[in-house]
């Protein structure tokens, strides 16, 4: 089978928008104030790909350059006979390439692709096409529940495998814009009953120092605080598809809210969707969810933490390599909350708000 299509996925543009920073004396020496910055329009082109369909079998076995896959080289290489796993006439997509833990790179890296794909050649064949996505051998529960809940079939080996092979050539990471509808899905075990407002606390790296006092804060103003790593897939899924504000410390767990539908049903008007604040660790500041703002109708704004004298020498004058595992990146870190309620106000959410009815898995 050799099948070639061609797709642009439409470029989109992020609007101005507000970071407050932790209060400080460096816009006045005798006056602490919270850091304003602005953050300016955002523009990303659309992205041209192509999807190649080839039957034949998969380049790598392990995708990487781990001391495994560099014995298993060196064993083919003396001659050992290699296992071909054989899947003649289904579509494979190798989305081993990214083996990570970490749920936003198995949604956004691997998964969404790999619906991309599926997607587009039902459409081309005129008729529902199954993609079989081939993940590491060991690969985690979380992966593997979460192609399960996409409704994602998965092959787990570490040996190559034959079939329709499906590539995506040219994306370069360009699939934000066609996300939304790619994970709009039904999944098992939605809940319609979860909070309006949820505050996505973290644990272990990159928590928060004052998370009680950031938590009772938010409390006050109706939200509902939650740690995704202690739900179940479905229990997140549908939290993050009903919420109206969020308030996230930035992780994997942030990817979420992807599923989420506020903005995005028939006839809702502009901006109406998602309210994302992000809380950043001042050392790792990374705006990849900001697309979320653009792609959801909603809006998103964020909150710098208080930069450490270590956080500042590392970023600005050690040079160091950046090693989001190690600390000071990975060190907990304080956030203001003059500054978390200027963004709050910032993005219009109203200081007084019932709270909704709170789950039992909000009690964990």
């Amino acid at each position: 089978m050799d099948i070639l299509l061609h797709h642009v996925i439409p470029g989109y543009t992020n609007e101005p928008t507000m970071m407050f920073a932790h209060s400080t004396c460096l816009a006045d020496i005798y006056t602490s104030q919270v850091e304003k910055i602005y953050l300016p329009e955002e523009t990303h082109s659309e992205v041209a790909v192509k999807l190649q369909v080839t039957t034949t079998q998969t380049w790598e076995s392990f995708g990487d350059e781990s001391w495994k896959w560099r014995l298993y080289k060196s064993i083919v290489d003396f001659g050992w006979q290699e296992r071909v796993l054989d899947y003649s006439n289904h579509f494979i997509f190798d989305g081993r390439y990214d083996p990570s833990k970490n749920f936003a790179h198995v949604i956004h890296r691997v998964a969404g692709p790999a619906l991309l794909a599926q997607k587009l050649l039902s459409e081309s064949l005129n008729q529902p096409v199954k993609i079989h996505v081939i993940v590491p051998e060991r690969t985690g529960q979380m992966a593997l529940e979460t192609y399960r809940s996409l409704g994602i079939s998965t092959i787990c080996t570490s040996q190559k495998v034959y079939g329709n092979v499906v590539r995506i050539i040219g994306e370069g990471g360009g699939f934000q814009a066609v996300e939304p509808e790619l994970f709009n899905i039904d999944f098992a075990g939605y809940k319609l009953e979860t909070p309006d407002r949820v505050f996505i606390a973290r644990r272990g790296n990159r928590s928060l120092v004052n998370n009680d006092e950031v938590a009772a804060f938010l409390e006050q103003r109706g939200f509902t605080t939650l740690y995704f790593e202690t739900l179940t897939t479905s229990e997140k899924w549908s939290i993050a598809q009903n919420a109206k504000v969020a308030v996230a410390v930035h992780g994997a767990g942030t990817g979420n809210f992807i599923f989420n539908r506020q903005g995005l049903t028939p006839g809702a008007t502009k901006g109406s969707g998602l309210k994302l604040i992000e809380l950043y660790s001042p050392c790792y500041v990374i705006p990849t969810y900001r697309r979320f703002g653009t792609v959801l109708n909603g809006k998103w704004c964020a909150v710098r933490g208080q930069i450490t004298p270590e956080m500042l020498r590392y970023l600005d004058f050690d040079n160091a390599p950046r090693n989001p595992e190690k600390s000071p990146i990975r060190d907990p870190f304080k956030i203001d909350l003059p500054a978390l309620e200027m963004a709050l106000d910032y993005m219009e959410v109203e200081s007084s708000h019932a709270p909704k009815k709170i789950l039992a898995m909000a009690q964990r």
